[in-house]
């Protein structure tokens, strides 16, 4: 792409332009120069350059920086809000920890620091003086929708085991395909993932599963998928079926949904044992748990839709007809009736839990309740409201309470 202009933020052209005045070349790099050549705005900017590390301390002696990753050639440069790497050209050593490399050596060639990359599509660099710097066909895979490694796929690979799940996922993100040296390496070496911190595992996973191709991906690498997860590739390849099917309805990507189809064919328990090793959130885990755990549910009327939000969330009941039409246990339109009741139960602010009632543990209280009796008596009374035996107010709730005599 000889005429290609890449569009730059101020605070990053300021980093390359300080760098350049100063004598040092400088480039944008890898991901977002993909991202540009593609038509998408970058989430964030990395860059490049011939500075060694003191030099480079030197020439934004004038800015807020962090020097967190000095040692290993990256001074990240605060600008406006802007966290911008910017990353000595290096040379990586041998990675005997299959992760990362045990030495770096800064060098003077750009050319060095591109060919130690992942794939073609992320081992291009931008300049404004310079233009587009493309040693290994990016662009040229970019039109392609290939997935390619720079040099050897084996090699890359055996360097570092995430990229094979990094394959993967750009394969998913961007609706692209490994070439066949790509796909045959990540079959091939899927062992290497044993050697790959689970938190990692699970960042690339996610956003597998929630990428435009996940289905297509998870289906033809549900070997590889499997060994990450430490469950059977049958599992994979169910999960990825009902994926599929929620791919056509449309809807936004819910990881915890897609992680539960992945997990499907599970029991609740070793479902949640098995994402539980993923190390995710407390907040994730109980996503995930919701589906495991009412998955199946057919008791869809109003009053079970109040009480299931009552345990879950507003949100929940919506989700899980969603998932309970893709795994074709109940109808389009069920689902569609279950999203249609519970938006009616939020504008009408239907009580749902407790804390909805117009009645607390100080009133029952000053009606002589104590201990254990008030939480007690609180979900008979909301048990109550809901099922329209009584009105959600004060006066009417403490009659209600005297009712039953405790």
């Amino acid at each position: 792409m000889p005429n290609f202009t890449m569009p730059l933020p101020a605070p990053v052209s300021f980093v390359l332009h300080r760098l350049e005045e100063n004598g040092y070349h400088a480039y944008a790099v890898g991901g977002c120069v993909r991202d540009s050549i593609m038509g998408v705005t970058p989430k964030d900017y990395d860059v490049t350059t011939s500075a060694k590390p003191n030099e480079m301390v030197e020439v934004f002696s004038d800015c807020r920086v962090v020097e967190t990753g000095l040692k290993h050639g990256t001074l990240t440069v605060v600008l406006d809000g802007m966290n911008i790497e910017v990353t000595t050209y290096r040379i990586d050593g041998t990675y005997e920890d299959g992760r990362h490399p045990d030495s770096v050596t800064f060098t003077d060639k750009l050319s060095d620091d591109l060919c130690r990359r992942d794939f073609t599509i992320n081992a291009m660099a931008y300049s404004p003086e310079r233009g587009l710097v493309d040693l290994f066909g990016g662009c040229e895979d970019i039109k392609k929708q290939t997935i390619r490694c720079v040099g050897r796929a084996v090699e890359r690979f055996s360097e570092d085991g995430l990229r094979i799940l990094r394959a993967l996922r750009f394969s998913s993100v961007l609706e692209f395909t490994p070439d066949d040296e790509c796909a045959a390496a990540v079959h091939e070496l899927k062992h290497l993932l044993d050697k790959i911190s689970r938190e990692r595992i699970y960042v690339e996973l996610t956003k597998l599963i929630c990428g435009g191709g996940a289905s297509r991906i998870l289906g033809e690498y549900a070997d590889v998928v499997a060994h990450s997860l430490g469950i059977d590739g049958e599992c994979v390849s169910h999960g990825a079926e009902i994926i599929k099917n929620d791919e056509k309805t449309g809807g936004e990507p819910i990881s915890e949904m897609r992680y539960a189809a992945l997990l499907e064919n599970l029991t609740e328990e070793d479902g949640n044992r098995v994402f539980a090793s993923l190390k995710p959130s407390r907040e994730e885990s109980r996503a995930l748990g919701r589906f495991l755990k009412h998955r199946g549910w057919a008791d869809f009327d109003e009053l079970s839709i109040i009480r299931l939000m009552g345990k879950t969330t507003d949100s929940f009941p919506s989700l899980l007809g969603r998932y309970e039409h893709v795994t074709g246990r109940i109808t389009e339109d069920a689902s569609a009736e279950i999203s249609r009741i519970s938006e009616r139960i939020i504008s009408e602010n239907k009580p749902r839990r407790v804390s909805d009632l117009k009645i607390n543990g100080t009133d029952l209280m000053s009606l002589g309740l104590t201990g254990r009796a008030i939480g007690q008596t609180l979900d008979k009374l909301l048990d109550a409201v809901i099922m329209g035996d009584v009105e959600n107010e004060r006066e009417a709730l403490k009659e209600k309470v005297i009712s039953y005599g405790l």
